[in-house]
């Protein structure tokens, strides 16, 4: 029989509790005295590799490299797991499994000298029962107990009771590890759940790494964190499959990239990469929301057939004439033929645009040729022949010398056939090589959006895509210095995949007797290449492995242009706000890949959700986008496995009720996800003007920080990017979101400390506070068709403390009484 103890004295001055903790002290010693000879074994294992090198051989220098590789990364481990190294213990009931056993279960696998488990990799099937254990279902568990540490030195422990029946004598301390969990203070940024994971999380970060998982759940489930470990979990069990092409994991924007990227760190797991929708092309970033109407209008998949016309369209600038003389004869192409041959590379290049340069030069000599011919060039340039041969042997013989036409062989009839001779003299004039560069110049995807700022432009592109008020507003939204939005980041990416790469650099080395009039600066003015020196020497080739490449691929701005990476593994995060056009832009990184998708239909801001979950089927499928009109033949559906968390770990019940009541109002036939907790803190709603909501926001920011230790978020309407035309007329909301801009949230957060966040509702997303500030509902939930789903994931950020402010008095009857 075991006995439930909570603090309670013993006869030697200490408390049972105590005594618990001490004893999992002497056990946790051990570990980490073990840790430090691991760690002298990893760095003796690096000076050993540079000895190694001392050899001087090629064969030792790869040897080093690989060795001092190796072992980095373990010291790197090592270091990782220094905090917090075990934190967990089951003990088991006799049975099959040996009558007492006990393991204990931590960041990394920790082994004696003599290969005896000491701790036991979380990640490990040898660990899963800690996760998967419950009372209806022990899987042979007495007792699951969760050790707290901080440092290496253990402050707390909870215990669970799983097997009352085989408890015989067990001390059971505490309440219960999982529900001490959640009343913790919350930090500026999300911390791992190693020690708490629960039952149907395990599920689905143990999930099988093929195909594809998708998670749903609303908000305060985890789903978040899920996702994360599921990474640390697929690297740890299928390290070569997915370390050696990457992870890459997808969120919403940068402020949640930043709460999330110190989780896989603490888990051991730096190599994953970490991007936004915002950042996730290179050259571009994203600053700005557009209005949920723009939004619409660039997210929808017709956008790839509107950049796929603005592609095909001459460049700016791009002359409307070619002019050269061959032999006396003036041969042009007007714009007619000019766009005849472009359209023909277009259809043509598929996807290599930016490499067509030498396409291009044989298509407009094919079209001058033709151009000559019809002008009747050959029989001209034949009878300026004869008559230019006449007046050398006239001159010939005067100065008492045979003519051309006695020399033996004949008179020489030139280099080549005349379309050759033809060919070889165009190509040498300037003109021919200026009209090149400036018809097919290199073109960057940011500079073609940029171009549709031009009204007329983007109508040629529009087709029967767009109206007249659509092109206005999106030409409007990209004209000038505009920043670029987070659907503006999709569209580059589209534009990027229908130029292709510009010309890799040749290294053929050149004949120094050849002097190509055509190289200028290192660069063949034809077809874009660099070329090598004529003194230059391959001394050693490079090779990069596809973590280097990975690793270039993180640092945005390196200024090394690299091809779009492909990866192992994608995770998407609040996936159901993704466009279709962000699917594309996702689908091009992962054909190959598995998916982790985590999603809440109920969150949606996107209107359109059929043609979003066609685009994702597409991209989940490995189909590859096709910008035209017509759909590819359909990829086969890969295996997938779904899952529904069900249990708010985030919200109190009273804060759950309120979202709940936001939710019904948004999707009727939506049910919430069932909290576990009470904190007995009522939510607050107050009524007051309009013009003193911000200075509201700030007061109540200020009087949280005296009630809560963690963080508070300060939730502001958002403020979109798109600038009204001139005499319209903005709606009330419209009116009311310019009062949330940029400007107004600084000056709202200013002086006020670090744990005070002020953002807006979009930013919000995936993030959690300890106490939250909500301003304005009624204009959140009118600045979009679905606004209410967005001040449902506003709603739905604290963890103790709510707050709202608002200028309409319902909306206390609705948040407090629905």
């Amino acid at each position: 029989m075991s006995s439930q103890v909570n603090g309670r004295p013993t006869g030697d001055g200490g408390t049972v509790k105590d005594r618990e903790i001490a004893a999992e002290q002497r056990y946790v010693d051990i570990a980490y005295a073990r840790l430090e000879e691991m760690r002298a074994d990893a760095q003796a294992m690096i000076r050993e590799g540079y000895r190694q090198s001392l050899a001087g051989t090629k064969g030792s220098l790869v040897d080093r490299d690989a060795m001092v590789h190796q072992a980095a990364l373990r010291a790197q481990a090592l270091d990782v797991a220094d905090d917090g190294l075990v934190f967990g213990r089951l003990d088991l009931a006799p049975g099959e499994k040996p009558s007492g056993e006990v393991r204990y279960v931590g960041r990394i696998g920790v082994r004696t000298s003599e290969h005896d488990s000491l701790v036991i990799d979380w990640r490990a099937p040898a660990a899963e029962d800690f996760y998967r254990a419950t009372p209806e279902d022990p899987r042979g568990v007495v007792r699951r107990r969760v050790l707290h540490s901080r440092g290496h030195t253990v402050v707390d422990l909870e215990d669970d009771l799983l097997d009352p029946d085989a408890a015989d004598g067990m001390t059971i301390v505490g309440d219960g590890a999982f529900l001490a969990s959640l009343a913790r203070a919350r930090e500026g940024a999300m911390r791992d759940i190693v020690a708490t994971i629960q039952r149907e999380q395990d599920e689905v970060i143990r999930a099988p790494a093929d195909g594809t998982v998708l998670v749903r759940g609303a908000p305060g489930t985890g789903k978040t964190a899920v996702a994360l470990h599921r990474v640390a979990y697929l690297l740890f069990r299928h390290r070569r499959r997915f370390g050696s092409r990457g992870v890459l994991v997808v969120g919403p924007n940068r402020r949640f990239t930043a709460y999330i990227e110190r989780v896989l760190p603490s888990l051991g797991e730096g190599s994953a990469t970490l991007r936004s929708l915002g950042d996730l092309v290179d050259g571009a970033t994203a600053t700005v929301h557009d209005t949920p109407a723009l939004a619409a209008l660039k997210g929808a998949e017709t956008m790839a057939a509107v950049l796929r016309r603005a592609v095909a369209d001459h460049a700016p600038g791009a002359p409307d004439e070619l002019r050269v003389v061959f032999k006396g004869v003036v041969v042009s192409l007007d714009r007619r033929v000019l766009d005849r041959v472009r359209n023909d590379v277009h259809r043509r290049s598929r996807g290599s645009v930016n490499a067509a340069r030498r396409q291009v030069a044989e298509m407009l000599l094919d079209a001058l040729w033709q151009r000559f011919t019809d002008l009747g060039g050959p029989e001209a340039a034949r009878e300026a022949e004869g008559a230019e041969a006449g007046l050398w042997n006239a001159i010939l013989a005067a100065d008492g010398l045979a003519s051309l036409d006695d020399e033996p062989g004949g008179r020489p009839a030139g280099n080549g056939t005349p379309r050759e001779q033809f060919d070889a003299r165009v190509r040498e004039q300037r003109e021919f090589a200026d009209f090149l560069v400036a018809f097919w110049p290199i073109r960057r995807p940011a500079d073609v959006l940029r171009s549709l700022g031009d009204p007329a432009r983007l109508r040629r592109a529009a087709g029967r895509d767009l109206d007249r008020d659509d092109v206005a507003r999106l030409a409007s939204s990209w004209a000038g210095d505009a920043p670029f939005s987070y659907q503006d980041v999709a569209l580059i990416d589209e534009i990027d995949a229908l130029l292709g790469s510009p010309p890799r650099p040749s290294r053929r080395r050149a004949s120094a007797a050849a002097d190509d009039p055509f190289v200028v600066d290192g660069v063949n003015i034809l077809t874009g290449e660099e070329v090598a020196e004529d003194d230059w020497e391959p001394d050693m080739q490079e090779l990069t492995t596809s973590m280097e490449r990975l690793e270039r691929s993180r640092r945005v701005d390196d200024g090394v242009v690299e091809e779009r990476p492909e990866y192992a593994h994608i995770v998407v995060d609040e996936a159901q706000d993704l466009s279709p056009m962000q699917w594309r832009m996702l689908g091009r990184r992962g054909r190959q890949a598995s998916w982790t998708v985590v999603e809440d239909p109920a969150q949606s801001a996107w209107e359109d959700l059929p043609a979003a979950r066609a685009a994702m089927e597409a991209a989940l499928s490995g189909e590859r986008p096709s910008s035209r009109n017509r759909r590819r033949k359909p990829a086969p559906r890969r295996t997938r496995h779904e899952y529904e968390l069900t249990t708010n770990y985030r919200n109190s019940t009273e804060i759950a009720a309120v979202s709940a009541r936001v939710l019904a109002r948004a999707l009727p036939e939506a049910r919430p996800a069932r909290a576990v907790r009470s904190s007995g803190i009522a939510p607050v709603v107050r009524v007051l003007p309009e013009s003193g909501l911000a200075a509201a926001a700030r007061e109540a920011a200020e009087e949280l920080l005296a009630q809560v230790e963690g963080t508070i978020g300060v939730i502001v309407p958002f403020h979109p990017a798109e600038v009204h035309d001139e005499g319209t007329i903005p709606l009330p909301h419209e009116i009311a979101s310019a009062r949330w801009d940029a400007a107004a949230r600084e000056r709202l957060a200013a002086g006020l400390p670090d744990r005070v966040q002020v953002l807006d509702v979009l930013e919000a997303k995936g993030l959690e506070f300890d106490a939250a500030v909500i301003a304005a509902p009624e204009t959140v939930a009118a600045q979009s068709p679905n606004g209410l789903r967005v001040l449902y994931v506003a709603v739905s950020r604290a963890t103790q403390h709510l707050v709202v402010l608002t200028s309409e008095p319902e909306w206390e009857g609705i948040l407090l009484s629905g």
